[in-house]
């Protein structure tokens, strides 16, 4: 396919997203979204659907040949057997959307054989309009865009979730969150931020147009154990993102490469950790609770508005003797039942989010 081709590729995809911004805008003003989950911590709206299947239909009658990857349609592997595919998230961010923050996006992207030859990423709130072209270079509203020459990780201006570095013993960054994958990654491309870096599986159409977007604008992206994405194989699921500037990155990998995997995946404590003695100065939060229980075999409550509060307490020996004494209570009554909460993660609605 020659580059007047990708570009005529390119042009579609800007329409196309336009058009369904202008839908996604409409759902968010609104104010309500039916929601629901897809799979555990993984939200639908009903704007996803709306947004895709006009996507579908756009995007499907323009090119009949092509394959077809989104996010909110089953994974037909039409994207291994066409030369040509789409790879669309109809909205990158859905957290946000429904929180009705202004930081989830459009992404769409045209693949040939499994690279991708042209990408938008389009906030249709802010009317910001991510593109690029192989070998074209990237824009923002017609703009050129260049990534900062950022290389020092101290005090750089970083995309991501601030327990998690902290959690890691990363140095001090000016940390900023948000929710879109795709948006982070073309912030990074603008030069509005110097690096993003996640720790958690990103999948292909969070990735697809806005890695284009990054390495036409000078960028370095890769997964975090600094490998190129890969958007020709059976898998969609990709092992985390670092994007930054190439003497940045070098230093990001570097950073976590020196940390250990288990630091550079989860945050979680694990059960190892109940081993008092070895961490008696590390604080591991266990809650007691207790309720009357359906069935005294298993752990569901009669009435959540009647569960009963105990205490929360740094560490398992301290939390097992109160479990002891309340529990004491229950001898006459065996649907009675107090219980160990080892909570692993916090969430924190207002500004975090979901650790990731």
């Amino acid at each position: 396919m020659t580059n007047n081709a990708h570009q005529a590729d390119l042009e579609l995809l800007i329409k196309a997203a336009r058009s369904a911004g202008e839908i996604a805008k409409q759902h968010y003003e609104q104010g309500e979204s039916k929601v629901w989950n897809k799979a555990q911590n993984h939200p639908v709206t009903d704007a996803d659907i709306a947004v895709n299947d006009h996507l579908a239909e756009v995007l499907k009658s323009a090119r009949p040949s092509y394959g077809w990857l989104s996010e909110e349609t089953k994974d037909d592997f039409s994207r291994r057997t066409r030369e040509y595919c789409f790879v669309i998230d109809p909205i990158d961010g859905t957290r946000a959307f429904i929180d009705r923050l202004p930081h989830f996006t459009i992404c769409l992207a045209v693949l040939r054989n499994g690279i991708c030859v042209a990408g938008v990423v389009y906030n249709p709130l802010t009317a910001e309009m991510f593109e690029a072209v192989l070998g074209g270079g990237a824009r923002l509203n017609h703009t050129p865009l260049t990534a900062n020459a950022c290389d020092d990780i101290t005090n750089c201006s970083m995309i991501g979730y601030p327990r998690k570095f902290k959690k890691l013993g990363w140095p001090a960054m000016d940390v900023c969150i948000r929710n879109s994958m795709a948006y982070r990654i073309v912030l990074v491309a603008a030069g509005l931020k110097d690096a993003t870096v996640a720790f958690t599986p990103k999948s292909d159409w969070d990735l697809a147009a806005a890695s284009l977007i990054a390495s036409e604008a000078g960028a370095i992206i890769t997964d975090i154990e600094g490998k190129p994405f890969n958007f020709a194989i059976d898998s969609t699921s990709n092992a985390g993102v670092i994007c930054a500037s190439p003497s940045l990155h070098a230093l990001l990998l570097d950073k976590i490469n020196s940390a250990s995997v288990g630091e550079t995946t989860h945050l979680e404590t694990r059960m190892s950790d109940r081993n008092h003695e070895k961490n008696a100065s590390k604080q591991l939060l266990h809650i007691v609770i207790g309720g009357e229980l359906i069935d005294p075999m298993k752990t569901e409550f009669i009435d959540l508005e009647k569960v009963v509060y105990v205490g929360a307490y740094p560490n398992y020996k301290k939390a097992y003797e109160s479990w002891k004494n309340a529990a004491q209570s229950t001898v006459d009554n065996a649907h009675m039942r107090f219980f160990i909460l080892h909570a692993h993660e916090l969430i924190d609605p207002d500004n975090d989010g979901i650790i990731g």
